[in-house]
């Protein structure tokens, strides 16, 4: 497991090197959209690294360049066929990853989460266990799909339960193959649960519905 998440990791990096050097306005661009779509400044180390991994995750393969793909997309055409079998397996998993917001349980050695919008059931495993403040919880995620095995790239935020029907019904109302939409829709969710931790004393449902301005 822990070969798996290192291959996965430098599979990433690869990616956002190649970008980076690829597309350097447009990366630029893309950062101030992205701090528009999740606008929480960062307050310390852990909260900054947080949100690099959620710019670059979303850079990479959920926001379309300006040919209409996405930097996955334009790497992994442009290097197939020189890529090795499991490299190219390993991108071409990356170039659909699955975002989206989940009811996450444990079940033993693995864990369960289930899309709330579509219902879709995702076993996984963990290199390091997650701990979960409730038997079901609601969180951000994205998923791989590699070899028959269900990979957990990335879990960004946890929302309050409460929360949950609200956001049902926002996803529900996209269509999850415009990836664009989806995942924009996905991120505003999750800003919206990182400002929710940050007025503990105000009810979660409010701030998601906008009835309290903040």
């Amino acid at each position: 497991m822990k070969e798996n998440n290192k291959f996965i990791k430098q599979g990433l990096s690869t990616m956002y090197d190649y970008a980076s050097a690829r597309f350097q306005q447009e990366m630029l661009t893309a950062r101030k959209e992205f701090d528009i779509l999740v606008p929480v400044p960062p307050e310390d180390d852990a909260e900054m690294r947080s949100r690099l991994i959620m710019f670059s995750h979303w850079f990479l393969m959920d926001r379309a360049s300006e040919s209409g793909k996405t930097p996955a997309d334009i790497f992994f055409h442009e290097n197939l066929l020189k890529l090795p079998y499991q490299e190219e397996v390993l991108y071409r998993a990356l170039r659909i990853s699955r975002i989206s917001i989940f009811s996450v349980m444990d079940r033993y050695d693995r864990h369960v989460a289930v899309d709330i919008a579509s219902d879709e059931r995702f076993e996984f495993r963990m290199e390091e266990d997650m701990e979960l403040q409730s038997s079901n919880e609601i969180m951000t995620m994205r998923f791989i799909s590699m070899d028959n095995n269900t990979f957990l790239l990335a879990s960004y935020a946890t929302h309050h339960y409460s929360t949950r029907e609200f956001m049902h019904a926002q996803l529900c109302a996209l269509d999850i193959f415009d990836r664009a939409a989806y995942s924009r829709k996905v991120f505003e969710l999750t800003a919206l649960s990182i400002k929710s931790t940050k007025y503990t004393w105000l009810e979660p449902i409010k701030i998601y519905t906008g009835v309290t301005k903040l």
